[in-house]
Order: structure tokens, then sequence, then C-alpha cells
């Protein structure tokens, strides 16, 4: 079995697949082995991991198979094995574990000798410098031409052009003449209007167009008009988006500040600016917090985001039933879906999921096994490296001796000795510095795959801790457990909207979790004192049953009011004022423990669920009260990871129906 793999970079060098493809061919011939079969990746980088590149994936999956089709896998040189530690020796070593050997054309050696994987360590460092060398190398002639004022590559702001592109020395920033219009005409519209969305509009109804041909919509236009280098003539090379190391500075190069030409004056600026200022910044009515915002999927492929229409009806919202662009008419069908109603579904089965141990344990395992995880044998590796790092270091005391006694035998100085000690053991040095940097790479795989095992281990006790913290949790704690086990919900099915308003009443108890009371005497009497005096002719306890009521048949109020004989726009005066001063509140926890019956929710939106692997952060705690503060929650510090115990867990599931 030959694998093959070239990269971008490589190919441009004309090391192409099929030019490595021949060379494997004719040392597979030359050693009389069977040719069986071919695995090529084509254009993918060497430090990819195997699980990353399909067809050394698949070579992979094959050689796990019983009978094993193949013993020996050739490659061209040790690059295309891999170009860092990781992306190499992991599947080399699991490979060997397996019986599989893998042969290199170049230098003709097998790691299936000491003196053919002694080799095959030199190579796998080689290709780790050439890659550092090559990446350096290029950053380094991108930096210098940012700091000259030079076009670096990368995105080019709308407004701007580059002038003498892929001229080496002399490409920069000039302005588009036409995209600087359309920036200008831009501004006018806006300081005329003062609202992005008419900005936008117009510069469609106009047919100014963004760089891509599209049509405006308002961030976008906002975003190119309030940007870096409309309002500072700048661009800024390596800035926040950069790769960085730990001390928070760029790893590829410096920050660069790069000056361009400006499209608007210094007066033209601030006028902009000034009327940012004035323009009136909308108030967000509703603080409700919508657990399932940007994690359900809707039909159209979109997602679903909270919204509130109005005071008594809250609701998911398609993010298709926005207009795509100013001026567009390309809203989506997708159905609204009561908030109350869905969020409850999905947390009751993710609920059910996360207390169900053998069910996370399965899900684990299959998460684990879908991962294509190394089956690499870590202690034996990490132990042959221990006996030849020793091997290396007995070699190296040996040969220092020797030189520095034929050095003084020879006449020579001490200080002569030792630099010919130093010469004699610079190559086993070397040998050892890349035992030892092997060494410690095995130790950091096996803690990682020793980290993924203990995940099943981890979900048992998240399901154990969930049946005890996941009965009492807020809203916003929800959605922050949505978010850490990495909730995905795909809408299938929606039953069809219910008509009428929304009743805040039955939403009330979904949201409070509490069964809508039976109304017996004894009830009354124990709210009746709460409910206040009458302000019509109606009996409060005829409006109170009537709400009652509707809140367990799901009926609207037109429907229910008949049967108490009072009209329905007394019912939903009342309730909402009862709502708004949490008199209702009030009352109806004082029934908490007495008869009760559920409260009416809609036919369930068929949703399938998953649950994205996250990394495990197990908590043994559990949730307790504070007892100065009634209803508030304490928690000691390693219980602020997750509200569910505070945990992170893999596995997936389906949203159960409701009955």
């Amino acid at each position: 079995m030959d694998y093959l793999r070239v990269s971008t970079e490589e190919q441009t060098e004309g090391y192409g697949i099929s030019y490595t493809g021949k060379r494997t061919a004719r040392y597979i011939e030359k050693k009389g082995w069977v040719h069986v079969g071919t695995y090529a990746d084509e254009g993918f980088s060497g430090s990819l991991e195997a699980d990353r590149r399909p067809d050394l994936k698949r070579l992979m999956d094959t050689a796990r198979m019983v009978p094993r089709p193949f013993d020996m896998v050739v490659v061209n040189e040790g690059r295309g094995i891999g170009r860092t530690g990781r992306a190499f020796w992991k599947w080399v070593w699991e490979l060997e574990d397996l019986g599989v050997y893998v042969a290199v054309v170049k230098r003709d050696y097998d790691n299936s000798t000491s003196a053919g994987r002694s080799q095959m360590r030199k190579d796998a460092d080689y290709a780790e410098e050439e890659r550092e060398l090559i990446r350096d190398r290029t950053q380094g002639g991108i930096q210098e031409k940012a700091e000259e004022g030079l076009y670096p590559g990368g995105a080019v702001p709308f407004g701007w052009e580059i002038a003498e592109r892929g001229r080496k020395g002399i490409s920069r920033y000039v302005i588009c003449e036409t995209e600087a219009l359309t920036l200008r005409r831009a501004r006018e519209i806006f300081l005329e209007k003062l609202s992005w969305e008419e900005t936008a509009l117009i510069l469609n109804t106009e047919q100014r167009k963004t760089r891509s041909g599209r049509y405006w919509t308002a961030k976008n236009i906002r975003c190119r008009l309030l940007g870096g280098a409309a309002m500072e003539n700048r661009v800024i090379w390596r800035g926040r988006s950069a790769q960085r190391d730990p001390d928070g500075n760029p790893i590829y190069g410096e920050t660069v500040v790069i000056e361009i030409p400006p499209i608007f004056t210094g007066g033209e600026i601030n006028d902009l600016r000034a009327a940012m200022s004035h323009r009136r910044v909308k108030v967000k009515r509703d603080s409700r917090v919508y657990t399932l915002t940007g994690i359900m999927a809707s039909p159209c492929g979109r997602t679903y985001e909270g919204h509130q229409c109005r005071p008594t009806e809250i609701i998911y919202r398609c993010k298709g039933r926005r207009d795509s662009y100013a001026g567009a008419n390309d809203r989506c069908t997708c159905p609204y879906l009561e908030a109350t109603s869905v969020e409850g579904q999905m947390w009751n089965a993710v609920a059910a999921l996360l207390g169900d141990a053998d069910r996370m344990k399965a899900m684990a395992q299959e998460w684990l096994d879908a991962t294509g995880r190394e089956r690499v044998d870590y202690n034996k590796r990490i132990s042959e490296l221990s006996e030849q790092i020793a091997e290396a270091e007995d070699l190296i005391e040996v040969a220092a001796a020797t030189a520095a006694k034929r050095a003084l035998r020879r006449g020579l100085s001490r200080e002569e000795a030792e630099q010919a000690a130093d010469r004699a053991t610079k190559p086993h040095e070397e040998i050892l510095a890349g035992l030892e940097k092997q060494r410690q790479e095995a130790k950091a795989w096996q803690s990682e795959a020793t980290e993924a095992g203990q995940r099943v281990q981890g979900l048992e006790r998240l399901a154990a801790t969930a049946r005890r913290n996941l009965k009492d949790i807020d809203q916003e704690e929800k959605a922050e457990l949505f978010r850490s086990v990495g909730l995905r919900a795909q809408v299938v099915r929606c039953a069809p909207r219910r008509k009428g308003v929304a009743c805040a009443i039955r939403d009330w108890f979904l949201q409070e979790g509490q069964e809508v009371p039976v109304l017996c005497d004894q009830a009354w009497a124990r709210i009746e004192p709460l409910m206040g005096g009458s302000r019509s002719v109606v009996d409060r306890r005829t409006i109170v049953a009537a709400l009652l009521d509707k809140a367990v048949s799901g009926e609207r109020f037109q429907d229910v009011a008949p049967r108490y004989g009072v009209k329905p726009a007394t019912l939903q005066t009342q309730a909402h004022r009862w709502l708004q001063a949490g008199v209702w509140a009030e009352a109806m926890t004082s029934l908490k423990g007495m008869e009760s019956q559920p409260a009416w929710q809609p036919d369930p939106v068929e949703i399938r669920a998953s649950l994205k692997p996250l990394a495990i952060e197990c908590f043994e705690g559990d949730v307790e009260r504070d007892g100065s503060t009634p209803g508030r929650r304490r928690r000691t510090r390693s219980a602020r990871r997750c509200p569910a115990a505070r945990c992170r867990g893999t596995g997936s599931g389906r949203a159960p129906r409701s009955p």
C-alpha cells in the first residue's frame, strides 16, 4: 500500500501526486512487494493529523481490519508522513502496534529496524524544521511589506483597491473611485436620514451594490462607513484577529498600521461622528433570556431567534423572516414557535438525557469511536524511548571520555581535549535531544488520550449530579448549559399555530413549572384577601376560576368567557392587572401543594437535537440554598462552569413529544 501526499507548495515545485506515485510504484516493484492499493491526499498540509486527511483516515480504517490487507505503507519521503510531531508519529505508531510498518523511498529505509527508526526520527525533525523555516521566511516577507506601507495581502477594505497587484515591492493601496462614490453617497444619505436602514434602501434603489454585486444591508453599510479604513485612513495588519502567544503578542510578527489615501476629509468625518452621536438609540424592550436563540435551525436552513412581538406573545422567529437586504421581499415562511412551549420541550429532553447514565455513557463511547482516537500503546512507546535515551546518554559519556583521552595522549591541553570531546559527542547530543523531545510529545499525547477516555466516567458523574441539580435552574443558566454541552437542534415539523393571543396566565404556570391549582373552597379562602375588591359586578372568584380553566383547557378568552357569564375583555384586563402587580404570582404560590392539574400545552414541535462533544469538567458538589436570601442560589467556585453540575458533556438525543 502506498500513501501519497503533496501540499499546494510542493505541487508548485513539481512534486505532484503523479510524480510521487511513480516513485513509490517503482520502489514497491524493486522490493518485490505486491502493490495492493493507493491512498492519496492532494493539497492537504502535512501539519494535519490523520483524521483530518481524508485518504489517510481511510487507510487507517483499512489497517484496522481483520485480516489485515497489507503490512507495509510506502511514502515517497519523510515529509509525506507529516510536518509536525503530532501529525507524524501518531499514525506511524498506531500502524506499528497493528504490525504495519512505513517505508520511505528517499534514503531507502523503513521503521521495522532500529536503524530505520533512527533515520525516521531525523526525517521527522527535518520536516518540522523545514516547515518552521518556510513559515518564518514567508511571514518575514509579509512583515517587511507591511512596514514599508505596501500591500501585505488579505482583504482590501471597501473603497480601495490594489495598484500593481502581484508586482513585488510596488503593490499598494489606492482609492477605487467607483466604490468611493458609493461611500460618499452613503454618508450624504445617512446625514440626512439618520437611519442605516434607509441608507441601505436608497443605495439599493440607486443600484449601488457591494463589491460582490449584492445589495446592501443596514449592518453592512454601517460597518463599511464607520470602519477604521474610512474613518481613520488606515489598515491595521496583524490586529485583533492575529494569532497570539500567551503574552498576547502576535506570533508571526509585529502589528503594523498602514496609512492609506483618505476618501473623506477631516470635516466630513467629524460631521459623520456628530450625526452618530445625535442618532436616537433604540432601547431594547425585552430582557427575557431566550435559551434556544442561534442554536435551533429552522426548516429553511437558518436559525430561530427569540422575539417579543407584543407584551403577551413571546415567540421564536426564523431569521429568514427578515429581509436579506434593504428593500428585499424574500422572507421565508417558517412558522413562528411559541417560546415557552418549545423551550420546555427541549429542556425536558436535555434534562432527561443528562440524567440517564446509560445513555450518556453510550453516547460518549460513540463519540470516542467516531473521533478516530488513536489506538496507540503510549506506555510502550515511552518505555522504548526512555531506554534509547539511557543508551544515548551512556554513549555520549563513553564518546566524550574516549575523545578526551585520545586528545591528552596526543599532548593537547585540557581545554583542547574538552573541545575534542564536544565535537565527538555533538551528533549524539542531537540524537538525544530528538529522543527527549519525542518522549515529551508522547507523554503529552498519552495525557490527551487518558483525558479522552475519562470523558466516559465524567459523563456518568454528570448524569448522577444532573439528577440533583437540574430541578431548580433559571432561564439564563439553562441557556448557559445549552451552550456548554454544544446543543444543536433542527426543527423538522411544526404543528399548526394556535389562533389568538398567547395566554399570559398559562405561560406563567409553564415558566414557573407549577401546575394549575383546583379552586376549591379552601383554596379560595386562602387567596381571597389577596385578590382585592371588585371594580365591576363580576365576582372575583368567578374571574379566577375562569382564568384557571383557560390555563388548563388552552381555549381563547372568547370561548371561556361565556361559560362564566363574563366578557372576554374583562378576563383579559383583570389577568393583566394581577400579573403586572405581582398579585397572581403571590396567590398561586400560596396554593402550592394543593390539588392541581397540568397547564395546557400546544402540540409539540418535532425537533431533532444533538449534543456536540466538548471537554468535560466534572463537579462533585451540589447546589446549595443561601439562607440569607430566599430563593437565591449559592455555588462553590468549582460549580461556576456549567449549571448542570457545572460540567460539559457529549452525546446526542431527540426531543420527546410532550403528552
